[in-house]
C-alpha cells in the first residue's frame, strides 16, 4: 500500500499534513491487517496537531522528507524522515524492490516534530536517516517500514530515479 503525505494550506501561516494509505499489521495470536488513513489537522498555533488517543489499533506514522517522490538521486545519497507511534518506534527498515537494503540511523532530531506531536514518545528524537540503497541506475521503489513497539507496521513507498 502506498502512503503519501500532502500539505494543505488552511489559512495564513496554517498548514495541515494529510497521510493516506497507511497500513498497520497486528500480530496478537492471529494476524489481521487494517487500513486506516490518518490525518493531522491544523491547530491554533498554525501547526498540525495530533496526539495519542490511547487506541492501540492506530498505526505508526511518519514522513519521508528527502528524497521527494520522483526525485533523481545518486546511489548512497542520504534520505531523511521521521516516525512516531503511541507505543514508540522499535525499528525502521528500508529496502528497494530489488531486495537491496540499507541500514537506518534512528533517534535523530527532526525539526518541528516535538512541537507538532507533543503527546508521543521520543518526539525529540523521532528522526531517521539512511543511505539510498546501492542499486543500478533507473526507476526504483523504496519501501520504508515503520515498526512500532506494539507490533504495528506502516509502509511508506517512494519512487525515485537513481542516476
Amino acid at each position: 500500500m502506498i502512503s503519501q503525505w500532502k500539505t494543505l494550506t488552511v489559512g495564513v501561516g496554517m498548514t495541515a499534513l494529510l497521510l493516506s494509505g497507511c497500513q498497520k499489521t497486528e500480530t496478537t495470536g492471529t494476524t489481521t491487517a487494517e487500513t486506516a488513513p490518518a490525518a493531522a489537522t491544523a491547530g491554533p498555533s498554525g501547526t498540525a496537531a495530533a496526539g495519542p488517543a490511547g487506541n492501540a489499533s492506530k498505526p505508526p506514522f511518519g514522513f519521508l522528507d528527502t528524497p521527494k517522490e520522483g526525485a533523481t538521486v545518486a546511489p548512497a545519497s542520504w534520505a531523511f524522515g521521521w516516525a512516531l507511534d503511541d507505543s514508540g518506534i522499535a525499528q525502521i527498515t528500508v529496502s528497494s524492490e530489488t531486495g537491496v537494503t540499507s541500514p537506518v540511523a534512528m533517534n535523530q532530531t527532526f525539526p518541528g516534530v516535538a512541537q507538532t506531536y507533543p503527546g508521543f514518545p521520543n518526539t525529540e528524537r523521532a528522526g531517521f536517516g539512511f543511505p539510498v540503497p546501492k542499486v543500478d541506475p533507473g526507476l526504483h521503489t523504496l519501501t520504508i517500514t515503520l515498526i512500532a513497539n506494539d507490533g504495528g507496521r506502516t509502509e511508506i513507498r517512494r519512487q525515485i530515479r537513481v542516476r
